[in-house]
């Protein structure tokens, strides 16, 4: 199914969403996952927006990443780990603080 932007941006708020409440509520770990998929799908939309390109995993969207958005790939691949981390360990506040501050920043570009 081929990626609509506005749906995409739309999906990205709801993650920022759920992920600023359960930040609020010292849920970390789901927090940072919410927050990551925020970053993917921002990802996802310049890269569709820009290239009309459309990641099939995340191997695929880490090369586009390191080809042409070099700063989001430095993003990207620096909490990669502390999302796998989520499902056997419990992150920590500073961890998702840097992917939450990351994030917010980045919602700039897809409006």
């Amino acid at each position: 199914m081929p990626i609509d932007l506005e749906r995409l941006r739309a999906n990205i708020k709801e993650y920022i969403e759920m992920g600023e409440i359960a930040y609020k509520q010292r849920k970390y770990n789901a927090s940072l996952i919410l927050y990551f998929k925020a970053l993917v799908g921002i990802c996802d939309y310049i890269i569709k927006r820009d290239l009309n390109e459309e990641p099939d995993n995340h191997t695929h969207r880490f090369r586009i990443l390191r080809e042409h958005y070099h700063d989001l790939y430095r993003v990207v691949d620096k909490f990669f780990s502390f999302y796998r981390d989520t499902y056997q360990t419990t992150v920590r506040k500073r961890e998702v603080e840097g992917l939450r501050d990351a994030v917010l920043q980045l919602t700039d570009r897809i409006e």
